[in-house]
Formats: C-alpha cells, sequence, structure tokens
C-alpha cells in the first residue's frame, strides 16, 4: 500500500460512516441512523445536520492522519510514527502524510481527480444579516462571478461537493465553470479571490484552490 492509497481509505472510510449514519432504508442501519431518524427532521434540515457531522468526521479523521504524521498531538503527546503495511513495505515514517491528508479532506481530490470543471473554488456565502441571500441555493446554482484582479463579470455554475445545498453563512467546495473562458486565459492562479454577484449584490466570496482548465493558469 502507497503513502497517497492509505489517506485515501481513511477518506473513504469517513464517507461510509457518514453515508450509513443517514441511510435509513438498509436492512443493517447503524444505531446512529436509527437515532437521527427519530429526530423526524425536514430534508433540509437534515441535510444541515449532515454537513455538520460530516466536518466533524473531516476534522477527526484529518487530525488522527496529522497524529500518526507527527504534525498534530494525538492526546497529550506528540511523535512521529513508522507505519508498515501487513507486506512490511513502509507506508509513512513521519512526514509523509499531511500533505496527501490536505488534498482528500480539504480540497476533495477524490470527488474531483476526473473533474473535467475549469477549476475547483472554496466559496463562503454571506449570511442573510450581512447582506447576503435570504434563502439556500442548490447544487448547480448560477450567478455573475468576478474576479479581485478584475471588474469583469461572467457567469459561473457551481456543482457543490459533498452537499446539494448551500446555505446563508455556509462555506462549501464546489466545481466551478464559467462561461467566458477565453477571456481568463493565462490569468488565474492558485489562491486567486473572487467575488459572487447576484446582479449588484455581493452574496458570497471565494478562493481558487485547484485549477483544472490548464489554459486558464497564469504563465
Amino acid at each position: 500500500m502507497t503513502t497517497k492509497e492509505f489517506v485515501k481509505n481513511f477518506y473513504q472510510e469517513k464517507q461510509n460512516i457518514l453515508n450509513s449514519s443517514f441511510n435509513t432504508q438498509s436492512e443493517y442501519r447503524s444505531l446512529v441512523s436509527t437515532k437521527i431518524e427519530e429526530l423526524k427532521l425536514n430534508d433540509i434540515e437534515t441535510e444541515k445536520f449532515k454537513k455538520i457531522i460530516s466536518y466533524l468526521l473531516d476534522d477527526t479523521f484529518y487530525t488522527i492522519l496529522l497524529g500518526l504524521d507527527g504534525s498534530a498531538s494525538i492526546g497529550d503527546s506528540q511523535e512521529a510514527f513508522k507505519i508498515y503495511d501487513e507486506e512490511d513495505n513502509l507506508i509513512s515514517e513521519g512526514g509523509d502524510l499531511e500533505s496527501y491528508a490536505y488534498e482528500y479532506f480539504h480540497e476533495n481530490k477524490l470527488e474531483t481527480e476526473n473533474s473535467q470543471c475549469d477549476f475547483i473554488a472554496q466559496i463562503h456565502f454571506k449570511k442573510e444579516n450581512d447582506a447576503g441571500r435570504k434563502n439556500y441555493v442548490k447544487s448547480d446554482y448560477r450567478c455573475q462571478l468576478a474576479f479581485n484582479f478584475d471588474n469583469y463579470k461572467t457567469s459561473a455554475r457551481q456543482i457543490y461537493i459533498g452537499t446539494d445545498y448551500a446555505f446563508p453563512g455556509d462555506m462549501v467546495n464546489a466545481e466551478i465553470d464559467i462561461l467566458s473562458q477565453e477571456y481568463f486565459y493565462g490569468k488565474l492562479k492558485v489562491g486567486m479571490g473572487f467575488n459572487l454577484y447576484e446582479g449588484l449584490q455581493i452574496v458570497g466570496t471565494g478562493k481558487i484552490i485547484k485549477i483544472v482548465n490548464e489554459e486558464l493558469i497564469r504563465t
């Protein structure tokens, strides 16, 4: 097993736990699933709760991996561990896990490694009392986008990763497709910020975390 495969397996286990916790149809339901059903949440409340549990699992698994890597504490102890598979192949000897853990748990590598979008972004929607939207938006939401280096606005389609909804105040990762690709050829880079508009109103902000369309990369 490689270092990448080791971390990927942790991420897939996180996804398995999340899905089983909200699966009400399986013959072998988990206790968590039963307890969540007893809350009698509607669809929107369930989606919000699922997102909270997803954040919690991300933080938990990411912290465990960093703890094994020697980059974070496990309890009151911080030290690096050497990890071997059952065939005695070295998976990690400290310092090898963190970069992959970040890619899978913060950049959604599993969901986006075969993406055909223009770029992956982290989006923060403004709260209603901060002049943001009053209601949630669903994945496939379209609005206007303008980068911080330019006032030019283009239509942007957003496919949310790990959720079908984004609520006021939420921070989500999304696959972004922009309409005016040619205008931005050779102009974009990872970390670049942008605003999301509905008319003249800024409803959210974002930053690029991965560029998929290589023609957009700043040269």
